[in-house]
């Protein structure tokens, strides 16, 4: 019963997947679109290209930090559980992987270390509370970003690691629908990032226009599905 209970979620979620297909790629095409526009010349812009080239460098010719991912990883779980309104009975991080054993679980849960780049995020109290700071040094804000590109690459490389290993977590939840979500929540998560300190940015303007595209994919579907329909058979 629980395995045929397993199957049925699978296949629902996958349908889900599908159905979300066109908001994915109407995200996708507001993210471009909001970078393609931003000033090129922006000194902020390249220094967060720096830190992605540096990660880059370092994961390629030096060492990929394992244990700081997967640390990071089951982390997210927690945080994910406890807002999920669930307790943690067990967490364990080795340099070979890790594990946590929640009291419930869902797609968010399972799902939220793919799409929520923790290390990225938590450089967002630490950068505040320094600024509260009377003695905080000028070019903090461009360290800040600097940082950002770092650990924004770290969680995209792997974050992609992880999932060409097929992790359970994605499997739980059927490839197609947790591919779309995490798909989705990166782009919003890291626009929500990028928006306080880029001034050509707006994270409204993004949603605006992401909804704006997916209502666009699916009148268009809307439209061909009717054609079909209406058109006469011989």
């Amino acid at each position: 019963m629980r395995y045929i209970k397993s199957m049925f979620s699978r296949i629902i979620k996958t349908i889900l997947g599908i159905i979300l297909l066109p908001v994915a790629i109407g995200t996708a095409k507001a993210f471009y679109g909001a970078i393609m526009d931003m000033g090129l010349d922006s000194n902020l812009f390249h220094l967060f290209e720096r830190g992605v080239l540096l990660y880059l460098l370092f994961h390629i010719f030096v060492a990929k930090p394992v244990y700081l991912y997967v640390l990071g990883h089951e982390f997210t779980h927690v945080l994910a559980t406890w807002l999920s309104g669930g307790t943690v009975v067990e967490f364990n991080v080795t340099p070979r992987g890790g594990s946590v054993v929640t009291s419930k679980t869902n797609f968010f849960i399972e799902l939220s270390p793919y799409f929520v780049p923790v290390y990225t995020l938590l450089l967002g109290p630490i950068f505040w509370i320094l600024k509260t700071l009377d003695k905080t040094p000028p070019f903090m804000s461009a360290i800040f970003v600097f940082l950002v590109g770092i650990t924004l690459a770290f969680h995209f490389v792997m974050t992609s690691d992880a999932l060409r290993l097929r992790q359970s977590d994605v499997g739980k939840s059927g490839i197609i629908f947790s591919l779309v979500l995490i798909l989705i929540g990166n782009l919003i998560v890291v626009m929500a990032v990028f928006c306080p300190f880029f001034s050509d940015l707006s994270f409204v303007a993004f949603i605006k226009s992401a909804t704006a595209n997916s209502f666009e994919i699916y009148n268009g579907i809307y439209t061909k599905i009717l054609e079909f329909v209406n058109t006469p058979k011989v």
